[in-house]
């Protein structure tokens, strides 16, 4: 039998908030397709229903953080806050100041063991700020981890600065699998498109959350001014890709 949710006009309101603020949503029904892509067929009625504070299955309410990648905690009871301890962001609140960027790739060759190989690729300053620009280039060879074999276009990076720390520290390689679906909590190499021409900046983060409008990481220790968690418009991001693999080598 499905558990319901009793009749709550707050969390209701939140519901909302999800839809409206959270994922630039204004239709209803729209709102309900991206649910029922999770395997759960939804009716823009239902939603209705549950943004005025009627009864919601555990089921939906779960799917609902999925999309939007908020706490279940505190969509159905309102406990916490919905993606960080700081202050939720409406979309159109995107923070001018970026944290510099800390995925680097230092031109040093690494010795590796094994047939099979994963890339370490290069990069170059691209300009003031610390930006850098990714050339493309094989600057080393790294061992291929296991869960990394017979993946086509695995690569790895060097990190850079201590955004991540004490997760990821300067000087780590981490590895990507370019394939492996991201979901709320995994870390990331995340390029951002610059206005400069072919320009892009990387960063290493946690991935929160993704709308057709903003794109949520989390830092955890950011510079001082930086909060922890920061928003990119997603017309610029680039790609996401997955980190599955970390060491000091």
């Amino acid at each position: 039998m499905t558990q319901n949710r009793p009749i709550d006009a707050e969390r209701g309101k939140r519901i909302r908030q999800v839809r409206k603020d959270f994922l630039g949503l204004n239709s209803q029904e729209e709102f309900a397709e991206r649910i029922s892509t999770q395997g759960n067929t939804v009716s823009r009625g239902a939603v209705g229903n549950w943004e005025q504070g009627k009864e919601i299955g555990l089921k939906n309410l779960r799917a609902i953080c999925d999309v939007a990648g908020v706490s279940f905690d505190w969509l159905s009871d309102g406990i916490g806050e919905p993606f960080s301890a700081q202050s939720a962001a409406t979309e159109e609140q995107v923070p001018t100041r970026r944290p510099k960027p800390n995925a680097s790739f230092p031109p040093k060759y690494q010795t590796f063991d094994g047939d099979g190989y994963v890339p370490l690729l290069g990069q170059t300053i691209g300009g003031p700020n610390g930006r850098f620009i990714l050339n493309g280039a094989e600057v080393g060879r790294l061992f291929v981890p296991p869960m990394l074999e017979g993946v086509e276009g695995a690569y790895g990076v060097r990190v850079y600065g201590t955004s991540m720390e004490p997760r990821y520290v300067a000087g780590e390689t981490v590895w990507l699998n370019p394939h492996e679906p991201v979901r709320q909590g995994d870390d990331v190499v995340v390029q951002i498109v610059t206005d400069e021409e072919n320009g892009r900046e990387s960063y290493i983060k946690k991935f929160m959350s993704r709308s057709s409008r903003v794109t949520r990481l989390w830092q955890h220790n950011p510079d001082e001014g930086e909060q922890n968690e920061i928003e990119f418009d997603t017309n610029r991001v680039f790609s996401i890709h997955k980190i599955v693999f970390h060491a000091t080598v």
